[in-house]
């Protein structure tokens, strides 16, 4: 059996392994130690650095890799495309990677091709960054500060001024691989969601997203991501977003592959931002799940079949629908209880519903960033609203009771 290495052994890596072995490959599973789902699932598993390509090259030295993947894993892109120029495989290129994962080196790129990109500095220190902002007056705050290789919000941080700005900065700076950090001016406005699938360097969009927030200040959690196949999304704006999307990715040059890009859209100056773009599927299980529940296309299986070097088909075709995510956060203190998970899973409009992460008796620790969430909740329908009528409907079957010093907290979902 021909070896496939998976990077990541997350439950977000699963959909791919299931995949790789419906079609005959042996999965070798590359996680850091843990307690992860995958493992269970790969037929192998190697202990190594996901996010450090010599250090996988050294842990697989000795075995026979004949193809590499990753999806729903932004740390795997790099090592992905450096593993797969080292053994000359099939992969999107170390240049190309880079574009889509250093937030920097993207917002240079998108600048190049015609697309709308916050003002932005690029500093390793906080005096750096000072001096910068001081000397070139091009940055006001309240500002945006953020690693500049880094995902699920981790570092991510709004700053109102310069003592703001030298207490966060190593914060920042912790989650940053290399060791850089972005400070870039902050763009209000909504912000839209599309993931779209590459071959031959063609780029189909297949669905389009609104993101809902957590009423946090000052965090930049989602709560929630609700789409609809592309063809259905066909607004102005939306129509906007589409072509502006194709646009980055085959700009960018990606070869093949999954997309989830990000967008703020600002309506006092109607302008679309880039705020970010991966060469991977959406987490939250977007890409396995959402995407073929809401226009009918199997995103994953289109990745598989391309790494495994199979036929893909000659066009990828939409079906109307619609598919959301829904998390939630818990309050510090400890689970008391937990009632409704049955109800939850069984109702009309779930696709899928993940409670592994919750369980009575643990302690909930301060809200921080995306990995704080709860979840998800996946739900399913022929429009947007069908999603948010099932989602009011778990709302009220699901409830997780939380205690801090004798005071009964709720679970929070907006």
């Amino acid at each position: 059996m021909p070896n496939v290495l998976v990077l990541g052994c997350g439950r977000g890596q699963i959909p791919v392994m299931n995949l790789c072995h419906k079609y005959g490959w042996r999965v070798i599973g590359v996680s850091p130690k843990g307690n992860y789902p995958g493992f269970d699932k790969a037929d192998s598993v190697i202990f190594a650095d996901v996010r450090n390509y010599k250090d996988v090259l050294i842990h697989i030295k000795d075995i026979k890799v004949d193809a590499v993947i990753t999806d729903q894993l932004d740390v795997g892109v790099l090592t992905a495309a450096q593993v797969a120029e080292y053994y000359n495989l099939k992969g999107i290129g170390t240049n190309v990677a880079t574009l889509f994962t250093n937030k920097y080196e993207m917002r240079k790129r998108a600048e190049q091709i015609g697309i709308n990109v916050p003002n932005s500095i690029c500093v390793r220190n906080s005096d750096e960054a000072i001096a910068t902002i001081e000397n070139e007056k091009r940055l006001k705050f309240p500002l945006m500060m953020k690693p500049a290789d880094s995902d699920a919000s981790r570092g991510v941080h709004k700053i109102y001024n310069k003592e703001e700005l030298k207490d966060l900065f190593l914060n920042s700076l912790s989650y940053s691989k290399c060791k850089n950090v972005i400070i870039e001016e902050f763009i209000a406005g909504r912000e839209f969601v599309i993931e779209a699938y590459t071959s031959n360097g063609n780029t189909t969009n297949l669905i389009v997203g609104h993101r809902d927030y957590f009423n946090i200040p000052d965090t930049f959690i989602p709560c929630a991501t609700v789409f609809v196949d592309a063809n259905s999304a066909d607004s102005d704006l939306e129509n906007r977003l589409k072509r502006i999307n194709k646009k980055i990715v085959e700009g960018f040059g990606l070869p093949f592959g999954i997309t989830h890009a990000e967008f703020l859209y600002n309506e006092a100056e109607d302008k679309i931002y880039l705020v970010e773009i991966a060469a991977r599927g959406g987490g939250v299980f977007i890409s396995s799940d959402l995407i073929p529940a809401a226009c009918g296309v199997d995103a994953n299986d289109l990745l598989v079949r391309e790494v495994l070097g199979m036929n893909l088909p000659s066009e990828i075709a939409l079906t109307k629908g619609a598919a959301a995510y829904f998390c939630y956060l818990l309050p510090e203190g400890v689970v008391k209880t937990i009632d409704g998970t049955n109800d939850v899973s069984l109702k009309q409009g779930v696709r899928k519903a993940f409670f592994d992460n919750i369980f009575i008796g643990m302690t909930t620790q301060s809200i921080r960033d995306k990995s704080s969430r709860k979840g998800p909740i996946l739900v399913e329908g022929t429009t947007k609203e069908d999603c948010y009528r099932t989602i009011k409907k778990i709302k009220y079957d699901l409830q997780i009771k939380i205690e801090n010093n004798g005071e009964i907290r709720n679970a929070i979902w907006e």
